[in-house]
């Protein structure tokens, strides 16, 4: 086995893979890419509803237990998940493409440095994307990424996206606007009934190229330092420890829970954390780990009335018929993600871009017996309708650090949700919103009894005791290896990491503030960026 490499990229996720693909276009550049999961060959990656067998399985899913409780009452019981193998969580998430906000990117710009504002990730994202709508001034059509807009319809659907114009927003044939305030179907990463995750689409054209190599089933312990030049990964795969050598740089894409890990056992970060742990300080990093943000979301299910919805075609004879619908034509719900209708509206007053992001489909997941919506893959007996919600732009931070020294110990996830008072506040606004929204004309008649919270659940403290009992996150937290201008911050505008050479980090991890979306589009176009800003470097 060759050890020596130009390029090494630690994780073959969102990011990762568009890195693995863009570096070896150039044959003279030796491209090694590691991968702690295994391949995705299993045929429920494909299956876009096949995301409800996969979060559930260990051989797709990594878990991370959360080790703070959101209430002095309630024992620790959240787990975070993320994508296990080759595309990373792009291979188990909702398939939702969204880009955000364009002056998420301006905030980029501001807080991260030069080359990440809207006009130069506007022209990334146009350079990815396939998008069946065509090609106009804000989106691409001659990418590889496939980019669908809501091939799955139904007239209660239809009746939502009315529903929102009755609510005071603009119906979109395209959500990825860069003002983005409006209502339609939800964009996906989905060609011809078929997910297309970043292993499909960007890492396996590349794997047929002899100069990158694709090595699975390999853990990253650390990486080493020769004069504080990153110059080798120790790893380990199976029972043998193995290092691989860099010649240029070594770039960590393992997200933003792991990212930090490998920084902090590999000496970068706070120096009385890695003193405590005996960790030989390379480079004192206060902020590696810490700054995490992270959206939070409610899910509110109702009784649906007047029509039957989704619920029957997942159940018994009705999930028989989904499935055969879908082997035979591609078609039908099994061929898209979890919710077909998204909305991006404010809950704040004075709030100066959307700051809720609303999902509505016409399924209801099963509850427990303390009414907390159990996991994909269980619907309602009932007829069922949910509206669900997700606040953008919180404020509290959290932070990721490790407890050990010991690779195969997980890090310890401290979440600090609802920690300020505009966090609250906005949760409350966003439950008052969605409230708002299923009261409009074209809906009113079909949104039955509210199952979650319910109808006892009115003032601001009952909505927010409901909301820290029963909200949900864990999807798009980002920042633990942030982006500044500032000498804290973990990496450089080039996502070069402080204090060192040689090292990259390139993941959601290093956004300096949070994206009004879902972060798979944003994932791939750091990606693909830092593969420019690597490039150019090198040249």
């Amino acid at each position: 086995m060759n050890n020596n490499y130009d390029y090494i990229i630690v994780g073959a996720g969102s990011a990762g893979c568009v890195l693995a693909n863009r570096l070896s276009a150039d044959p003279k550049n030796r491209v090694l890419l590691l991968e702690a999961g295994g391949i995705d060959t299993h045929p429920f990656v494909t299956i876009p509803k096949g995301i409800a067998k996969l979060v559930r399985h260990p051989k797709f899913t990594w878990t991370f237990p959360i080790s703070q409780s959101r209430r002095p009452d309630l024992a620790p019981k959240e787990i975070w998940i993320r994508g296990k193998g080759l595309g990373g969580s792009s291979t188990i998430n909702g398939m939702i493409y969204s880009r955000g906000h364009s002056q998420d990117y301006e905030e980029w710009n501001t807080l991260g440095g030069p080359g990440w504002g809207w006009e130069e990730m506007k022209a990334v994202y146009q350079r990815i994307e396939r998008h069946d709508l065509g090609a106009n001034e804000h989106r691409g059509s001659e990418g590889p990424l496939p980019v669908s807009s809501g091939k799955f319809r139904y007239s209660l659907a239809d009746k939502m996206i009315k529903a929102g114009e009755e609510f005071g927003l603009e119906a979109r044939e395209d959500l990825n606007d860069p003002g983005l305030e409006g209502i339609g179907y939800y964009n996906h990463t989905i060609k011809n009934g078929r997910r297309m995750s970043s292993a499909r689409v960007f890492l396996r054209p590349a794997m047929k190229r002899p100069n990158l190599k694709v090595i699975t089933g390999i853990h990253v312990n650390k990486i080493v330092f020769e004069h504080r030049k990153a110059r080798s990964i120790e790893c380990q795969k199976d029972s043998r420890m193995i290092a691989f050598e860099s010649e240029r740089e070594i770039i960590l894409s393992a997200g933003t829970l792991l990212s930090p890990k490998i920084l902090q056992l590999s000496g970068i970060g706070r120096r009385e954390l890695l003193e405590s742990l005996e960790i030989n300080t390379v480079h004192d990093s206060p902020d590696v780990g810490r700054k995490m943000r992270e959206h939070l979301g409610f899910s509110m299910p109702h009784k649906l009335k007047k029509e039957r919805g989704l619920n029957h075609r997942f159940r018994g004879f009705g999930l028989a018929r989904s499935v055969l619908q879908y082997y035979l034509t591609r078609k039908g719900p099994m061929s898209t993600g979890p919710f077909e209708i998204g909305a991006f509206v404010r809950s704040m007053p004075g709030a100066n871009r959307p700051d809720t992001q609303l999902y509505l489909g016409a399924f209801s997941y099963a509850r427990t017996n303390d009414n907390f919506p159990v996991q994909l893959g269980h619907t309602d007996s009932e007829p069922g309708i949910t509206i669900y919600g997700q606040l953008l732009n919180l404020t509290s931070e959290g932070e990721v650090m490790i407890q050990s020294k010991d690779p195969k110990i997980a890090p310890i996830i401290s979440p600090n949700w609802l920690a300020t008072d505009y966090d609250r506040k906005a949760m409350v606004e966003m439950v008052r919103t969605m409230r708002r929204f299923v009261r409009q004309p074209s809906v009113t008649d079909y949104f039955g009894e509210e199952l979650i919270p319910g109808k006892r659940c009115e003032t601001d403290e009952d909505i927010l005791d409901a909301v820290t009992r029963l909200s949900t996150s864990g999807l798009h937290a980002t920042g633990t290896c942030r982006m500044g201008k500032d000498s804290s911050s973990v990496v450089d505008n080039h996502l070069r990491v402080r204090g060192v050479e040689g090292l990259r980090v390139a993941d959601c991890s290093i956004m300096p503030a949070l994206v009004s979306g879902n972060t798979n589009a944003p994932a791939m176009a750091v990606g693909w960026r830092a593969s420019e800003l690597i490039l150019n470097d090198a040249n």
